[in-house]
């Protein structure tokens, strides 16, 4: 039985041509002395020659001049509208396409990618320690900046993690080397997992089960810097519906007072709807249990909520699962090894996990029946996408990065791939992976779009991603702040 699921192409970043290369290697020293004080060196650089996909769904720009002045766009459109400034330094990009960056609308900074990232998912203490795991996360969130900026994701909005979590977009914004960050902290939910509690500093679950929690709990986001409030809504029983449906509106009715927005899980429609009552600004997943229904789309369209599909999560933990099973590591899709060597080296030590298992018939069949049910959950959630999109609403690329085998950045391309696969035109998608993403992280004003003014976080691709957005694979530069990155450059494994 193969899990390796559909070949796709991996265009090598290493593929640059050399000209481009050196280009390249002179503006980075050229910004890098003009950043020190270097008054020889021009503090403009114009990418001239690309066809420009601004990200705001309008037709592109053909043999277009993109004029960069220190972390800002100058002018973006044709020669004769942009023309290159003297001095400025020019690098010949022609036959490319220039996007805005990709952002990533769904992201778990306290989580790894791997099931030592979810003990209350898989618990093996001995070989994965969950206190050492959180901390290690804490210590060393850049391994994930890399993760994103590689991959040509230049914004991320973190929707539930560890209170440390909160502090990383004022960290992240300061780092050229880091995606913008928005953090929503830990979550508040009426089914808590105590196991991905450590301590007072470390934990992912605040509660709601009274008006009294309610209110301390979002008080406290409020208080370490969350910039909404998240809520993990998972099916309650039937006689629990009433109640945690008003305790839903409760923290919907705090979070407006304390001016957060309220962000929901619920994957089943019951619950969707009743996250949209309560007056959630996103739904952070796919409605996977049954098809939409005329109230949904009702609301969706008059609460104006941003739909987030993860298509590709729920598959990807079965696959993980599998994998220890068969005792065999499941491929990694990592287009420009973007993926953190550490993080790859775990997924492959699957033999000491495999010894848990004990009756390996039960667990086959589990994985066999997993399948089945992602099968039709995919197939549930690709028609409820279609539906969404037919009523105009907002829909962002978001990928739950961070669970197993939903990998930091590189889970980006299969994301964008299965929301294609469902029906969705590539221009669309484009549109949802920039444009839409900005603003659902509150930031469309910055990035998001290739306009005159915003920040100069942009990606230079050899194929034309409103074909079909594989083409995000064949990037070959990321912009994030003005500053220009051969894509090799970033990569974290040989």
């Amino acid at each position: 039985m193969s899990f390796s699921g559909r070949r796709t192409r991996d265009t090598s970043p290493r593929r640059v041509v050399p000209e481009w290369d050196r280009l390249t290697c002179v503006m980075l020293v050229a910004t890098a002395l003009w950043l020190s004080g270097g008054s020889a060196f021009a503090q403009s650089t114009a990418l001239a020659g690309a066809t420009v996909v601004d990200g705001t769904g309008r037709p592109g720009v053909p043999n277009a001049v993109v004029v960069v002045t220190r972390d800002r766009l100058a002018c973006v459109g044709t020669a004769t509208q942009c023309p290159v400034p003297a001095g400025a330094a020019r690098v010949d990009v022609t036959g490319r396409f220039i996007t805005p960056g990709l952002v990533d609308a769904h992201v778990h900074f306290s989580q790894t990618g791997w099931v030592d990232g979810r003990p209350d998912g898989l618990s093996a203490p001995e070989l994965y320690p969950y206190a050492e795991t959180a901390r290690a996360l804490r210590a060393n969130p850049q391994r994930w900046y890399r993760s994103y900026l590689c991959s040509g994701v230049t914004a991320v909005y973190d929707v539930g993690g560890h209170p440390w979590t909160t502090a990383l977009p004022a960290h992240a914004e300061r780092d050229s080397l880091a995606p913008h960050v928005r953090a929503a902290g830990p979550l508040l939910t009426h089914a808590p997992r105590t196991a991905l509690r450590v301590d007072d500093s470390i934990y992912t679950f605040l509660p709601m089960a009274t008006s009294a929690e309610v209110r301390a709990s979002v008080a406290r986001l409020k208080a370490m810097g969350a910039s909404a409030v998240k809520v993990w809504y998972l099916p309650p029983s039937r006689e629990q519906q009433r109640e945690l449906d008003a305790r839903l509106m409760e923290v919907g009715a705090e979070a407006r007072a304390a001016g957060l927005d309220l962000i929901v899980h619920a994957t089943e429609l019951r619950g969707a709807k009743a996250a949209l009552k309560a007056g959630a600004a996103m739904l952070v997943h796919s409605v996977e249990d049954e098809p939409l229904d005329d109230e949904f789309l009702s609301l969706v369209q008059t609460t104006r909520a941003i739909y987030a599909p993860t298509l590709v999560v729920g598959r990807n933990g079965v696959r993980a699962f599998a994998s220890i099973v068969l005792g065999s590591r499941y491929p990694i899709d990592d287009p420009g090894r973007c993926v953190d060597s550490s993080t790859v080296a775990r997924t492959a030590a699957v033999a000491p996990l495999r010894l848990l298992i004990r009756d390996f018939s039960r667990a086959s069949e589990r994985v066999l029946r997993g399948l089945d049910d992602a099968d039709v959950r995919s197939a549930i959630m690709a028609d409820n996408l279609r539906r969404v999109q037919a009523t105009g609403a907002t829909i962002v690329v978001a990928t739950d990065a961070g669970n197993p085998l939903v990998f930091h950045g590189a889970s980006i391309f299969s994301e964008l791939e299965a929301m294609q696969a469902a029906g969705l035109s590539a221009a669309d998608i484009v549109v949802m992976a920039t444009r839409n993403g900005a603003r659902a992280m509150g930031r469309l004003n910055d990035f998001g779009t290739l306009e005159a003014g915003k920040l100069a976080d942009l990606l230079v691709l050899v194929e034309d991603p409103r074909a079909d957005v594989r083409a995000f694979r064949s990037r070959t530069h990321v912009m994030r702040g003005g500053r220009l990155y051969e894509q090799a450059a970033l990569a974290q494994r040989n």
